[in-house]
């Protein structure tokens, strides 16, 4: 049996490859560590902010606060996304379904407070529960999705 003779371009593929698949983690080690620290000021800053703020109206703060921190688990989501690609060297689905989940909540949540403290007027509070009842709609979707997703067989590696 005779080999195939190589292409011109085949040398060069098998000297980029590896550089370029060097090159794809480490940028994506930097991002992910770019991520942790965003995760980690945001933390901080919404912390600072809910304390200095703690004798000014405190139900608002607090949403404000319970908002920050749903934006700290998004940024985490995002960063165990990125950790398990260079852990696996693949991506799912699944941390973009928490992610959608957590966003519509954050959405629900500032919806609730402008309501409840009043801050709506007459004619913006029909758009408001239109964006309410949406909101509810894509985090039931993305649950339903979620269970889907988690109920799929276990994929098998090929056996060898």
């Amino acid at each position: 049996m005779s080999e195939k003779p190589s292409a011109p371009g085949d040398h060069l593929s098998r000297l980029a490859v590896p550089g370029l698949e060097f090159a794809d983690r480490a940028i994506y080690a930097l991002v992910g560590i770019l991520f942790l620290l965003a995760a980690v000021g945001m933390g901080v800053y919404s912390c600072v902010t809910f304390v200095e703020h703690l004798n000014d109206d405190f139900p608002l703060d607090l949403i404000t606060f319970i908002n920050d921190l749903l934006l700290v688990l998004i940024i985490l989501e995002v960063l165990g996304t990125v950790r398990s690609y260079l852990e696996t060297s693949t991506t799912s689905l699944e941390p973009f379904l928490y992610i959608g989940i957590i966003s519509a909540t954050r959405r629900i949540l500032a919806i609730g407070a402008q309501t409840t403290l009043g801050e709506v007027k007459n004619e913006s509070f029909d758009h408001l529960m239109i964006d309410l009842g949406v909101n509810g709609g894509v985090v039931l979707a993305l649950a339903v999705a979620l269970f889907l997703f988690g109920r799929r067989p276990a994929s098998r590696a090929p056996d060898a």
